[in-house]
């Protein structure tokens, strides 16, 4: 019997620990339990303004400071009548909404003056406090990461949105917004996106998937996903990557996040190409994550070619009995039939599921914690 292929191994699997449509604003690396939130700027001198917006009318300023546990915001208002009104009416006041891949974590603040007391609205545990300025007013904020939902420790921005609501009620004016937008780029979690890059050669324009999901049920959160030549790679606090058994780049298809676990856990796939020996096949390489790692499920050989000859599968996420199952079935062949099939089944990968198989009709793999979990399926029935 003729053999397409020698036997290739499912990944290489290496651990290394390490040392963006939206504006990207890099927080200064210094320890937010050090300012005091008393709604002064005084803490802040050294630190630049990161981001502003606005004119003649009102200008928002922004600094922020961010020590991996906690972020630190101040906002000067730059303001030349700070407006609040007894009773109902429209007033100054600033809207942060902050959110770490999950439900944003909003905080409103209306600064108190002569005429009005403070009011300030923000979540529990995150600390806001306003004071007055010769020209304005300022907030000043303490967030901790572990109060925004979402967040995990393989998060690597924030998204920001402030609103500084200008009110000219008092000068019979018209009211305006001032808007900040921004992706706050987390440092220690850039570091080890550049230190894996590194490791791996990869620049980031290699880059072809970034995302975070869940994947890993050991681990509380999403988990970041980053993939690029022949490399996949999964960053928490670290990060481990699997190299593909391509000779090039262009030979992996696709890299996509399957909903195969239970619970919205998914699994990480790829459709690697090899060619050899006058023909090519195509894997279905599948890889679940655990403790931070990723672990490898298995492989299948999802088509073959040989000489314009074409054995090939198809596959979807159905809803099973005990959870989602991927179920893989054969495409009618092109140019091949039982009688002229001759080739020995792989034994490195599930092999190719044959057309004229009067046995089974395809095959449903299942996850069952770090394992996949085979069963055929019936073979269709025969027309009469």
């Amino acid at each position: 019997m003729a053999r397409w292929f020698a036997f290739i191994p499912i990944a290489t699997l290496l651990v290394w620990g390490g040392a963006e449509a939206s504006p990207v604003i890099r927080c200064d690396d210094s320890s937010t339990a050090d300012l005091s939130i008393d709604g002064l700027l005084d803490d802040w001198k050294a630190n630049q303004v990161l981001a502003r917006a606005g004119g003649n009318g009102g200008v928002a300023e922004l600094r922020c400071s961010w020590d991996g546990t906690a972020l630190g915001l101040a906002l000067d208002i730059k303001d030349d009548r700070v407006v609040r009104v007894r009773g109902k009416g429209d007033e100054d006041h600033v809207t942060v909404s902050l959110a770490a891949g999950g439900k944003p974590v909003t905080v409103v603040a209306y600064p108190g003056n002569a005429i009005a007391k403070s009011k300030l609205s923000a979540p529990r545990r995150v600390l806001v406090a306003d004071s007055l300025q010769p020209k304005g007013f300022s907030i000043e904020l303490r967030v901790p990461a572990a109060a925004l939902p979402g967040f995990s420790a393989s998060t690597p921005s924030f998204e920001l949105h402030v609103v500084f609501h200008d009110s000219d009620q008092a000068t019979g004016g018209e009211a305006i917004d001032v808007t900040i937008d921004g992706a706050i780029e987390l440092g220690d979690r850039k570091d080890l996106l550049d230190d894996f890059l590194k490791t791996v050669k990869l620049r980031r324009s290699d880059i072809k998937l970034d995302t975070l999901a869940e994947l890993d049920p050991d681990r509380k959160g999403k988990e970041r996903i980053v993939a690029g030549g022949t490399v996949i790679g999964v960053l928490t606090d670290q990060f481990a990557f699997v190299t593909l058994p391509a000779q090039k780049p262009s030979d992996v298809r696709s890299i996509a996040l399957l909903p195969l676990g239970n619970r919205g856990q998914q699994v990480v796939s790829a459709i690697v190409r090899q060619t050899g020996n006058g023909g090519a096949r195509d894997l279905l390489m599948l890889w679940t994550v655990w403790s931070g790692q990723l672990q490898p499920l298995g492989q299948i050989e999802a088509r073959k070619e040989l000489g314009g000859n074409v054995l090939e599968v198809e596959w979807k996420i159905v809803k099973g009995k005990a959870g989602p199952e991927l179920v893989v079935t054969p495409k009618p062949a092109i140019g091949l039939s039982a009688e002229t099939w001759n080739e020995a089944p792989a034994d490195d990968a599930d092999p190719i599921l044959l057309p004229w198989d009067t046995t089974k009709g395809g095959i449903g793999y299942s996850l069952r914690g770090a394992e996949l979990q085979r069963r055929d399926l019936p073979a269709p029935k025969k027309k009469r």
